[in-house]
Protein backbone atom coordinates (compact mmCIF):
# COMPACT_ATOMS: atom_id res chain seq x y z
CA UNK A 1 0.00 0.00 0.00
CA UNK A 2 1.08 3.33 -0.94
CA UNK A 3 2.01 5.13 2.07
CA UNK A 4 0.50 8.25 2.70
CA UNK A 5 0.56 12.15 4.23
CA UNK A 6 -2.05 13.75 6.95
CA UNK A 7 -3.13 16.09 3.99
CA UNK A 8 -6.98 16.01 2.71
CA UNK A 9 -6.74 17.47 -1.04
CA UNK A 10 -9.67 20.19 -2.35
CA UNK A 11 -10.29 19.78 -5.99
CA UNK A 12 -13.00 22.45 -7.76
CA UNK A 13 -15.01 20.90 -10.64
CA UNK A 14 -16.85 22.77 -12.63
CA UNK A 15 -17.43 21.16 -16.10
CA UNK A 16 -13.67 20.36 -16.50
CA UNK A 17 -13.98 16.63 -16.34
CA UNK A 18 -9.92 15.97 -18.19
CA UNK A 19 -8.49 18.37 -16.43
CA UNK A 20 -10.07 17.09 -13.01
CA UNK A 21 -9.42 13.39 -13.76
CA UNK A 22 -5.62 14.45 -14.75
CA UNK A 23 -5.60 16.19 -11.70
CA UNK A 24 -6.67 12.72 -9.96
CA UNK A 25 -3.99 10.86 -11.23
CA UNK A 26 -1.59 12.95 -10.77
CA UNK A 27 -2.74 12.72 -6.76
CA UNK A 28 -2.86 9.18 -7.14
CA UNK A 29 0.48 8.43 -8.70
CA UNK A 30 1.99 10.49 -5.97
CA UNK A 31 4.33 8.64 -3.60
CA UNK A 32 3.44 9.34 -0.85
CA UNK A 33 0.06 9.85 -1.35
CA UNK A 34 -2.41 12.73 0.50
CA UNK A 35 -4.22 10.87 2.97
CA UNK A 36 -7.61 12.28 1.48
CA UNK A 37 -9.38 13.61 -1.67
CA UNK A 38 -12.62 15.26 -2.29
CA UNK A 39 -13.72 16.48 -5.27
CA UNK A 40 -16.31 19.20 -4.96
CA UNK A 41 -18.40 19.37 -8.07
CA UNK A 42 -19.55 22.85 -8.60
CA UNK A 43 -23.28 22.68 -10.29
CA UNK A 44 -22.07 20.47 -13.34
CA UNK A 45 -23.74 18.76 -16.40
CA UNK A 46 -24.07 15.27 -14.83
CA UNK A 47 -22.49 13.87 -17.80
CA UNK A 48 -19.35 15.71 -16.12
CA UNK A 49 -20.03 14.42 -12.39
CA UNK A 50 -20.70 10.70 -13.58
CA UNK A 51 -17.19 10.29 -15.24
CA UNK A 52 -15.81 11.70 -11.71
CA UNK A 53 -17.88 9.14 -10.11
CA UNK A 54 -16.59 6.26 -12.25
CA UNK A 55 -13.01 7.27 -11.93
CA UNK A 56 -13.60 7.20 -8.08
CA UNK A 57 -15.38 3.98 -8.25
CA UNK A 58 -12.49 2.40 -10.61
CA UNK A 59 -10.00 3.36 -7.69
CA UNK A 60 -10.43 3.75 -4.09
CA UNK A 61 -13.91 4.58 -2.69
CA UNK A 62 -12.25 5.24 0.72
CA UNK A 63 -9.38 7.79 -0.63
CA UNK A 64 -11.71 9.79 -3.18
CA UNK A 65 -14.98 11.05 -3.21
CA UNK A 66 -17.14 13.58 -5.18
CA UNK A 67 -19.03 16.29 -3.48
CA UNK A 68 -21.79 17.43 -5.59
CA UNK A 69 -23.51 20.96 -4.76
CA UNK A 70 -26.35 22.07 -6.64
CA UNK A 71 -25.24 24.98 -7.80
CA UNK A 72 -22.20 27.44 -8.59
CA UNK A 73 -20.66 28.37 -5.47
CA UNK A 74 -18.02 30.03 -6.70
CA UNK A 75 -13.94 28.94 -6.10
CA UNK A 76 -14.18 30.17 -2.39
CA UNK A 77 -17.49 28.72 -2.17
CA UNK A 78 -16.98 25.36 -3.71
CA UNK A 79 -13.11 25.37 -1.88
CA UNK A 80 -15.06 25.92 1.30
CA UNK A 81 -17.12 23.04 1.17
CA UNK A 82 -14.83 20.53 0.41
CA UNK A 83 -12.70 22.15 3.50
CA UNK A 84 -15.62 21.84 5.51
CA UNK A 85 -15.91 18.16 4.55
CA UNK A 86 -12.29 16.80 5.22
CA UNK A 87 -11.86 19.13 8.48
CA UNK A 88 -14.20 16.37 9.91
CA UNK A 89 -11.08 13.76 9.55
CA UNK A 90 -9.39 14.29 12.77
CA UNK A 91 -6.65 12.23 11.17
CA UNK A 92 -5.63 14.95 8.71
CA UNK A 93 -3.25 18.00 9.66
CA UNK A 94 -3.37 20.30 6.36
CA UNK A 95 -5.60 21.09 3.54
CA UNK A 96 -4.36 21.77 -0.01
CA UNK A 97 -6.42 23.54 -2.21
CA UNK A 98 -5.46 22.51 -5.52
CA UNK A 99 -6.91 23.84 -8.82
CA UNK A 100 -8.47 21.07 -11.30
CA UNK A 101 -6.35 22.70 -14.20
CA UNK A 102 -3.22 21.70 -12.18
CA UNK A 103 -1.16 18.29 -11.50
CA UNK A 104 1.69 17.24 -8.81
CA UNK A 105 4.70 16.09 -9.39
CA UNK A 106 5.38 12.30 -8.01
CA UNK A 107 7.54 13.80 -5.11
CA UNK A 108 5.02 16.57 -4.21
CA UNK A 109 3.99 15.48 -0.99
CA UNK A 110 7.38 14.31 -0.08
CA UNK A 111 8.76 18.14 -0.61
CA UNK A 112 5.78 20.21 0.60
CA UNK A 113 5.63 18.28 3.71
CA UNK A 114 9.67 18.48 4.06
CA UNK A 115 9.19 22.55 3.68
CA UNK A 116 6.99 22.26 6.55
CA UNK A 117 8.89 20.23 8.74
CA UNK A 118 11.66 22.66 7.58
CA UNK A 119 9.52 25.89 8.65
CA UNK A 120 6.69 25.05 11.46
CA UNK A 121 6.06 28.36 11.52
CA UNK A 122 3.99 28.64 8.50
CA UNK A 123 0.61 29.99 8.34
CA UNK A 124 0.18 28.63 4.94
CA UNK A 125 2.95 26.96 2.13
CA UNK A 126 2.66 26.66 -1.46
CA UNK A 127 5.32 25.30 -3.98
CA UNK A 128 7.34 26.21 -7.15
CA UNK A 129 4.41 26.33 -10.01
CA UNK A 130 5.37 25.97 -13.93
CA UNK A 131 2.82 26.00 -16.70
CA UNK A 132 1.53 22.97 -18.64
CA UNK A 133 4.70 22.88 -20.72
CA UNK A 134 6.73 22.10 -17.94
CA UNK A 135 9.53 24.36 -18.61
CA UNK A 136 7.74 27.96 -18.13
CA UNK A 137 7.93 29.06 -14.44
CA UNK A 138 4.18 30.49 -13.53
CA UNK A 139 4.62 31.01 -9.55
CA UNK A 140 7.82 31.29 -7.54
CA UNK A 141 6.71 32.80 -4.72
CA UNK A 142 4.77 36.10 -4.93
CA UNK A 143 5.19 40.33 -3.93
CA UNK A 144 2.84 42.35 -2.40
CA UNK A 145 2.47 46.13 -3.48
CA UNK A 146 0.17 47.48 -0.72
CA UNK A 147 0.08 50.97 -2.23
CA UNK A 148 -1.07 49.60 -5.60
CA UNK A 149 -3.17 47.26 -4.20
CA UNK A 150 -1.70 44.72 -6.22
CA UNK A 151 0.56 41.12 -5.71
CA UNK A 152 2.84 39.84 -8.34
CA UNK A 153 4.15 36.33 -9.39
CA UNK A 154 7.89 35.95 -9.02
CA UNK A 155 9.16 33.72 -12.18
CA UNK A 156 12.93 33.32 -10.43
CA UNK A 157 12.94 29.96 -8.87
CA UNK A 158 15.02 30.36 -5.86
CA UNK A 159 17.20 27.60 -4.47
CA UNK A 160 16.15 24.39 -2.27
CA UNK A 161 15.43 26.23 1.29
CA UNK A 162 11.81 27.25 2.07
CA UNK A 163 11.91 30.86 2.24
CA UNK A 164 9.37 33.76 3.07
CA UNK A 165 6.80 34.94 0.71
CA UNK A 166 4.12 37.49 0.86
CA UNK A 167 1.30 36.63 -1.18
CA UNK A 168 -0.02 32.34 -2.19
CA UNK A 169 -1.68 31.56 -5.23
CA UNK A 170 -5.29 29.65 -4.56
CA UNK A 171 -4.24 27.07 -7.88
CA UNK A 172 -1.98 25.05 -4.96
CA UNK A 173 -2.39 26.52 -1.11
CA UNK A 174 -1.95 24.23 1.44
CA UNK A 175 -3.42 25.25 5.10
CA UNK A 176 -2.43 23.57 8.16
CA UNK A 177 -5.37 23.25 10.74
CA UNK A 178 -4.39 25.45 12.60
CA UNK A 179 -4.76 28.27 10.17
CA UNK A 180 -8.30 26.85 9.20
CA UNK A 181 -9.24 27.05 12.88
CA UNK A 182 -7.99 31.01 13.21
CA UNK A 183 -9.25 32.21 9.64
CA UNK A 184 -12.02 29.40 8.70
CA UNK A 185 -12.50 29.54 4.95
CA UNK A 186 -11.90 31.86 1.73
CA UNK A 187 -14.23 35.04 2.01
CA UNK A 188 -17.28 34.10 -0.38
CA UNK A 189 -17.84 37.72 -1.01
CA UNK A 190 -14.58 37.46 -3.82
CA UNK A 191 -17.73 35.47 -6.07
CA UNK A 192 -17.03 33.66 -9.06
CA UNK A 193 -13.31 34.00 -8.40
CA UNK A 194 -10.29 36.65 -8.11
CA UNK A 195 -8.82 37.93 -5.05
CA UNK A 196 -9.99 35.76 -2.60
CA UNK A 197 -6.44 33.74 -2.09
CA UNK A 198 -5.12 37.31 -2.01
CA UNK A 199 -6.98 38.52 1.04
CA UNK A 200 -6.41 34.84 2.71
CA UNK A 201 -2.85 35.47 2.60
CA UNK A 202 -2.87 38.42 3.56
CA UNK A 203 -4.92 37.65 7.02
CA UNK A 204 -3.13 34.78 7.47
CA UNK A 205 0.21 36.47 7.84
CA UNK A 206 -1.00 38.92 9.78
CA UNK A 207 -2.85 36.59 12.26
CA UNK A 208 -0.97 33.49 12.04
CA UNK A 209 2.50 33.61 11.21
CA UNK A 210 4.75 33.27 7.47
CA UNK A 211 3.48 32.51 4.33
CA UNK A 212 6.59 29.46 3.38
CA UNK A 213 7.41 28.84 -0.58
CA UNK A 214 8.66 25.59 -0.67
CA UNK A 215 10.62 25.52 -4.38
CA UNK A 216 11.92 21.81 -4.34
CA UNK A 217 7.62 21.07 -4.30
CA UNK A 218 6.43 21.14 -7.99
CA UNK A 219 2.88 21.77 -9.69
CA UNK A 220 2.24 22.35 -13.28
CA UNK A 221 -0.64 24.35 -13.77
CA UNK A 222 -2.96 24.55 -17.52
CA UNK A 223 -3.02 28.14 -17.24
CA UNK A 224 -6.34 29.71 -18.44
CA UNK A 225 -8.53 26.20 -18.35
CA UNK A 226 -10.65 27.27 -15.66
CA UNK A 227 -11.74 30.63 -17.08
CA UNK A 228 -10.24 30.39 -20.48
CA UNK A 229 -7.11 31.47 -21.95
CA UNK A 230 -6.36 35.11 -24.57
CA UNK A 231 -7.32 38.30 -23.80
CA UNK A 232 -9.37 39.65 -21.49
CA UNK A 233 -13.46 39.88 -21.75
CA UNK A 234 -15.24 42.51 -20.31
CA UNK A 235 -16.75 40.25 -17.44
CA UNK A 236 -13.27 38.74 -16.27
CA UNK A 237 -11.67 42.62 -16.14
CA UNK A 238 -15.36 44.29 -14.22
CA UNK A 239 -15.00 41.20 -11.65
CA UNK A 240 -10.98 41.87 -11.41
CA UNK A 241 -11.28 45.35 -10.62
CA UNK A 242 -14.22 45.33 -8.51
CA UNK A 243 -12.83 42.58 -5.98
CA UNK A 244 -9.11 44.34 -6.32
CA UNK A 245 -10.81 47.84 -4.78
CA UNK A 246 -13.49 45.69 -2.41
CA UNK A 247 -10.03 43.95 -0.85
CA UNK A 248 -8.58 46.83 0.14
CA UNK A 249 -11.75 48.42 1.90
CA UNK A 250 -11.90 44.89 3.53
CA UNK A 251 -8.34 45.04 4.83
CA UNK A 252 -6.33 48.25 4.61
CA UNK A 253 -7.02 51.08 7.44
CA UNK A 254 -5.38 54.61 7.62
CA UNK A 255 -2.98 55.87 4.80
CA UNK A 256 -2.44 52.76 3.40
CA UNK A 257 -6.36 52.64 2.64
CA UNK A 258 -6.27 55.93 1.19
CA UNK A 259 -3.30 55.53 -0.90
CA UNK A 260 -3.95 52.77 -2.34
CA UNK A 261 -7.79 53.82 -3.15
CA UNK A 262 -5.96 57.14 -4.48
CA UNK A 263 -4.21 55.02 -6.96
CA UNK A 264 -7.05 53.38 -8.12
CA UNK A 265 -9.14 56.48 -8.74
CA UNK A 266 -6.28 57.93 -10.78
CA UNK A 267 -5.47 54.72 -12.62
CA UNK A 268 -8.25 53.42 -13.46
CA UNK A 269 -9.95 56.06 -15.90
CA UNK A 270 -6.40 56.04 -17.86
CA UNK A 271 -6.96 52.17 -18.59
CA UNK A 272 -10.35 52.72 -19.41
CA UNK A 273 -8.87 55.48 -21.74
CA UNK A 274 -6.09 53.09 -22.90
CA UNK A 275 -8.79 50.40 -23.62
CA UNK A 276 -11.01 52.69 -25.86
CA UNK A 277 -7.57 53.73 -27.57
CA UNK A 278 -7.01 49.83 -28.36
CA UNK A 279 -10.62 49.29 -29.67
CA UNK A 280 -11.79 47.49 -26.36
CA UNK A 281 -13.89 50.11 -24.96
CA UNK A 282 -16.00 47.46 -23.28
CA UNK A 283 -13.51 46.01 -21.98
CA UNK A 284 -12.26 49.46 -20.68
CA UNK A 285 -15.63 50.36 -19.35
CA UNK A 286 -15.85 46.83 -17.41
CA UNK A 287 -12.38 47.77 -15.88
CA UNK A 288 -13.43 51.37 -14.58
CA UNK A 289 -17.32 50.79 -13.84
CA UNK A 290 -16.20 47.29 -11.90
CA UNK A 291 -13.31 49.82 -9.94
CA UNK A 292 -15.93 52.26 -9.13
CA UNK A 293 -18.51 50.13 -8.35
CA UNK A 294 -16.22 48.20 -5.52
CA UNK A 295 -14.51 51.51 -4.09
CA UNK A 296 -17.94 52.97 -4.00
CA UNK A 297 -21.04 51.17 -3.92
CA UNK A 298 -20.63 47.62 -3.11
CA UNK A 299 -21.17 46.60 0.33
CA UNK A 300 -17.72 44.65 0.94
CA UNK A 301 -18.96 42.28 3.80
CA UNK A 302 -21.51 40.77 1.12
CA UNK A 303 -20.29 41.04 -2.52
CA UNK A 304 -22.27 41.65 -5.41
CA UNK A 305 -25.84 41.53 -5.75
CA UNK A 306 -26.71 38.83 -8.35
CA UNK A 307 -28.39 40.85 -10.61
CA UNK A 308 -25.37 43.34 -10.66
CA UNK A 309 -22.85 40.00 -12.03
CA UNK A 310 -25.62 39.08 -14.53
CA UNK A 311 -25.35 41.52 -16.32
CA UNK A 312 -22.00 41.35 -17.17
Amino acid sequence: MVDAVPVGVILLNWNGTADTLAALESLWQSQPRPRRVVVVDNGSAQESVQALREWVEAHDNAWARVLELSTNAGFPGGNNAGLADVAQDSSIDFFLLLNNDATVAPDFFTEIMDGVAARPDGSLYTSTIYEADRKTLWYAGGTEHRHRALVLHSVKKLGGAPADTEFISGCVMLIPRRTYAALGGLAEVYFPLYWEDVEYSFRARAAVGPLVYAPRAVAYHKVGATVGSGDVTPRVAFVQNHHRAMFVRRNFRGSDRAIALGYLLVTKPARFIKEVLKGNAKVGAATLSGALRGMLLTDPERGLPPKALARR
